[in-house]
């Protein structure tokens, strides 16, 4: 007999609103603002309810980042740079996002609290992003356009590391397409290829193809 056959049933649109709930106050107001018989009374449910599905605040946030953001695109064009452009543009979005911009910092503090929420945390939310990167140039790599020496966890690091710096700490400059080129580019020079931008494909501020470049 499975676990959930034990307890009482689970109803989807419970999940559901729980889930809305708790994304609306952490983007109206930030991860802080977020507890649960705030959550139950904004979901018109129970904090049992709440309870039930998650034992604390942070794994409610992490589900929450799940199910509005899932994973970087499992992009393969056959070209390097353009896959890595592709994950970074992801990346801008998901970081300039009201739930990260407002939920990260209060969440990453909490789970510095809660390692089994943190091991969640990565392996739900940070581990995939890593896989997209990770997997992109182990491509490059078997396709003879990356040296099959380079640390494929350190690429990962200069394309993520940054923007979750910026994101965490105060006072820093925004996450914006500059940024997103200059990892690019910093991953591009570990691993020995051309410099970012020297193709058709530079970002405009908006995050798209600048035009003036084609």
């Amino acid at each position: 007999m499975t676990a959930t056959a034990l307890g009482r049933p689970r109803h989807e649109s419970i999940d559901r609103a729980i889930l809305d709930a708790a994304a609306r106050i952490i983007e109206l107001e930030n991860y802080r603002a977020l507890t649960v018989g705030r959550v139950a009374q904004d979901a018109a449910t129970t904090r049992a309810a709440v309870y039930r599905r998650f034992r604390t605040t942070a794994e409610l946030a992490i589900a929450v980042l799940g199910d509005r953001f899932g994973t970087d695109p499992g992009v393969d064009t056959g070209d390097l740079e353009t896959d890595l452009r592709t994950i970074q543009r992801h990346r801008l979005e998901l970081f300039n996002h009201p739930l990260i911009v407002r939920g990260l910092p209060g969440l990453i503090d909490d789970l510095s609290l809660q390692p089994d929420a943190a091991r969640r945390f990565s392996e739900e939310f940070l581990g995939p992003r890593r896989t997209a990167t990770t997997r992109a140039v182990q491509r490059a790599i078997d396709r003879g356009a990356a040296p099959a020496s380079v640390d494929v966890e350190w690429i990962s690091d200069l394309l993520t590391g940054p923007l979750l710096m910026r994101a965490l700490l105060p006072g820093l400059q925004t996450i914006d397409t500059a940024l997103i080129e200059h990892t690019i580019g910093a991953a591009m020079t570990e691993l020995g290829g051309p410099p970012a931008g020297s193709g058709d494909d530079v970002l405009d501020d908006r995050g798209h193809p600048d035009q003036e470049h084609e």
